[in-house]
């Protein structure tokens, strides 16, 4: 593979792009279609995996003090692409991302434009704001479900996947400012951990993991959830979050606590699928 494909890969962040089209996919299979057979969930899918593909272009166009600190090895502080090269690829990728709706219908327009300009306000602005920044990306991740039920005029099936994932993503957000707090804090960036320290930030994300169970809890109770949804969720998360707040507050590992958050994500994902097969 030549280099050149290879930076943009990296550049797009290959699994960010793919979660992404999985997502809005997973919001048809959640709602009980066909998604081999639906056209405009398939082209919702291709859209946001191009319009997080340049969200993930641009943030790296603005970050490129802190991961010269951080993440020397991303493509432009290694020299493996540049600014230019950069800006050239979220144009594109975030112009089409969006033109596609027209294809689908004015709802996801609406909503694929308004994510295009809460992406590039991050990254321009609110990532150096405290709580700000990291709830702009969670709503990104809760708005790709919501997005994908638009696609097939079905958002009511989608709830309990989209609220899952603004809270997992938002405490997995809060982990990663600890864990990138000295880069951060080098270029200037107010965040929860870089202001008020680790411990702030770690009774933070317990508070939040306390509320991810309570919406699991509640989406069953409400009806919103099915009882295997339930049993997958207290077999997996339940341990994941427990395991997550160990590492936190006793070996202090944040990079660790992030990859399990990651994991919760993945795994809220498969209830949530599994969920979707009503007995």
């Amino acid at each position: 593979m030549p280099a050149k494909i290879k930076t943009y890969i990296n550049l797009a962040r290959i699994g960010n792009v793919f979660i992404a089209f999985l997502s809005v996919e997973s919001a048809g299979i959640i709602s009980g279609i066909n998604v081999f057979h639906n056209l405009k969930l398939l082209l919702a899918a291709l859209s946001a995996s191009l319009i997080a593909a340049g969200g993930n272009a641009i943030n790296d166009f603005f970050d490129v003090e802190i991961d010269k600190i951080n993440r020397p090895g991303r493509p432009i502080p290694s020299g493996n692409a540049t600014k230019l090269e950069v800006k050239a690829f979220y144009l594109v990728t975030t112009l089409f991302g969006v033109l596609i709706n027209v294809l689908i219908n004015l709802q996801t327009l609406v909503i694929s434009t308004t994510a295009a300009m809460i992406i590039f306000l991050y990254s321009y602005k609110l990532k150096g704001t405290i709580l700000l920044g990291n709830i702009s990306v969670a709503t990104m991740t809760g708005l790709a479900f919501i997005y994908g039920g638009t696609a097939i005029q079905n958002v009511k099936s989608v709830y309990t996947a989209s609220i899952f994932a603004f809270l997992a993503n938002l405490t997995r957000e809060i982990i990663k400012d600890v864990e990138d707090a000295s880069g951060d804090r080098a270029v200037g960036i107010t965040t929860i951990a870089t202001k008020y320290g680790p411990s702030t930030s770690s009774a933070f994300v317990i508070i939040l993991s306390i509320a991810l169970l309570g919406s699991i809890f509640t989406a069953y109770e409400t009806g919103l959830a099915t009882i295997q949804f339930l049993l997958v969720s207290a077999l997996t998360i339940l341990p994941l979050v427990i395991y997550s707040i160990y590492l936190m507050l006793v070996k202090h590992d944040f990079s660790q606590a992030s990859y399990a958050y990651k994991m919760i994500m993945v795994f809220g994902l498969i209830a949530l699928l599994v969920g979707s097969y009503r007995i």
